[in-house]
Parts: structure tokens; C-alpha cells; sequence
């Protein structure tokens, strides 16, 4: 997987926050919104395949098939690429 994908919630204020300093930062990716899913597992299922457990935390970020995290690894992210 190459693509860079950051699932949020719409009532989720820290995946508002990630979604901005994200878009911020001039990143691509696509986001996905856990909660217009059909069903919340399928998002869940995803997340347990790539990592071999499963966070149920949102946000959730991958960059370029990378797993980046929830908040902190976000911000952890960004920091080591000079953006704040």
C-alpha cells in the first residue's frame, strides 16, 4: 500500500485537529470517515490487517503505506519533518 489515508469521526475534535495541521503541512492524502462507513468494523478490520492488532483509537494516519499513529505519532510526525 503507497497510499496516505487518515481516518477520522466527524464529532472526533483531535481528528479536526490532526486533519488540519495535516492538510497544513501540504500533505496528500485521502480521509476517511469512519463514521459514513456502513459498518464501523470494516474500518476496524482494516486497521488489525495492516498491523497486526487494532488500535480503536481515531485519528489514525498512514503515510505512503507507513503507519504513522494516532495524535502523538501525528504530531511526532510532523515534528521530525520541521512542521509544527
Amino acid at each position: 500500500m503507497s497510499v496516505s489515508e487518515l481516518y477520522i469521526t466527524e464529532w472526533c475534535d483531535a481528528c479536526h485537529v490532526a486533519l488540519d495541521k495535516l492538510k497544513a503541512a501540504g500533505l496528500e492524502f485521502e480521509v476517511v470517515k469512519v463514521d459514513e462507513e456502513e459498518e464501523l468494523y470494516k474500518a476496524f478490520k482494516v486497521w488489525e490487517s495492516r498491523l497486526g492488532y487494532n488500535p480503536n483509537l481515531i485519528p489514525q494516519f498512514w503515510y505512503r503505506g507507513e503507519y504513522i499513529g494516532g495524535t502523538t505519532g501525528i504530531n511526532n510526525f510532523l515534528k521530525d519533518r520541521n512542521v509544527t
